[in-house]
């Protein structure tokens, strides 16, 4: 585990000028104030092997539309693309689980990250919460906005054994915890009703959907897997963060602290 001295802190402050008093600086999601810390790994035996996945993509599934029209599937591939670089570029090793060719159905991505060895998938993705109401971001365009429930969760797992749960929960409860670090509002879940239960960590959610309606890469690979709702794609300044370089270098800086200081065991 690394010491805390020995990483780099830089603050990135996004937006326009904050006001004179702090008071009264608004708060996420409009003015954050991000961490981003060194991107690099500690020593180990091996380098981390992190599985991005780039949530849908798959057949006849694109998922949501965010607050511009723009599609999840596309945003996703963005940001798994630019996590690959910056991980890569730190010493973890990463594989993705698709490309912008064609679909990659949910089954061959699971089987994938095993047969790679993967020693933890994460699966990227954004949300869509609130009461949406209609609105134009420009000219002859009309999409759907909500600003009620900003903010990251993550999510996963605990079925089956007790050694699969007990790794996706440290997994998202690091990651979790490493993205508040930095900076990042953690949802508060006011909108999941009962299809996800809150933990003892902010922002981290265990799936409670009846079987039939799992989330199938949270249970169903055979490595620890934990699935990032990044931001609510409905609303419109989350959006323009996350496709900001900043938010996504310090999104970058996060996992990284997370992972390399966290010992992560395959599922059985």
């Amino acid at each position: 585990m690394r010491s805390a001295a020995s990483r780099l802190v830089i603050v990135v402050v996004l937006g326009a000028n904050l006001p004179a008093s702090a008071d009264t600086a608004p708060s996420w999601p409009e003015r954050p104030s991000l961490l981003q810390g060194a991107l690099d790994l500690p020593a180990r035996l091996r380098p981390i092997r992190v599985f991005l996945d780039a949530g849908h993509g798959a057949e006849d599934n694109t998922g949501n539309r965010s607050a511009y029209c723009a599609a999840e599937q596309d945003f996703t591939l963005s940001l798994a693309g630019e996590l690959q670089s910056m991980l890569e570029a730190a010493g973890f090793q990463t594989r993705l689980s698709r490309d912008a060719h064609a679909p990659v159905p949910y089954a061959e991505r699971a089987n994938a990250a095993a047969a790679w060895n993967a020693d933890v998938l994460i699966s990227l993705h954004s949300d869509i919460r609130g009461h949406a109401q209609a609105w134009s971001p420009s000219a002859a365009v009309t999409c759907l906005r909500s600003r009620e429930a900003p903010g990251f969760s993550v999510l996963f797992s605990d079925a089956g054994n007790d050694r699969a749960a007990g790794a996706r929960e440290r997994a998202a409860t690091a990651i979790g915890s490493a993205m508040r670090t930095a900076g990042f509002l953690a949802y508060d879940g006011a909108h999941y009703g009962s299809d996800y239960a809150a933990t003892e960590a902010p922002g981290v959610f265990v799936d409670r959907h009846p079987p039939g309606k799992r989330i199938y890469m949270l249970y169903a690979p055979r490595v620890p897997s934990i699935l990032i709702e990044t931001h609510n794609a409905l609303d419109d300044r989350e959006v323009r963060l996350w496709n900001s370089s900043a938010t996504r270098r310090a999104f970058a800086s996060a996992l990284a602290r997370a992972l390399g200081d966290l010992d992560l065991e395959p599922n059985d």
